[in-house]
């Protein structure tokens, strides 16, 4: 799995959210900062070629949205499958949840703990690849 962090200049205030979601990504985080939109999102896949295709075709959707990219158009890191985060944030959430809710908050507690105890292992568990620049130069 791939963790992404993709720069993007815009001069419009809509995010493109959907069209990561179109180029096989999943966004997880974007932030608006002048004409500069930042998105993190995660490619579930291990083969770099795909990540490579998936980027060209997300070149693609952008500029067609008449967004651009520079040199340091995505930052890459690659995340390895560890289960601690889950594991722990799962059992963590379920214990507090039980005190909290009884079997209703358990539940709750379990599954809130499993989303975040995934978010720890990414951010723990992430290597960098490198840093790729905008890979076309369509202009529209």
């Amino acid at each position: 799995m791939y963790k992404l962090v993709v720069k993007v200049d815009s001069k419009s205030s809509r995010s493109s959210l959907l069209t990561f979601k179109k180029a096989g990504f999943i966004p997880l985080y974007y932030r608006k900062d002048g004409n500069r939109e930042v998105y993190t999102a995660l490619y579930k896949s291990n083969d770099i070629n795909e990540l490579k295709e998936a980027l060209v075709d997300l070149a693609y959707l952008l500029s067609r949205e008449g967004k651009t990219g520079g040199h340091d158009f995505a930052v890459v890191y690659q995340v390895q499958d560890k289960y601690l985060g889950k594991g722990l944030g799962g059992a963590l959430g379920a214990g507090v949840g039980w005190q909290l809710g009884g079997i209703g908050g358990m539940i709750l507690g379990l599954l809130g703990g499993l989303i975040l105890g995934e978010l720890i292992d990414i951010e723990m568990g992430e290597r960098l690849v490198g840093v790729w620049g905008w890979p076309i130069s369509i202009a529209y």
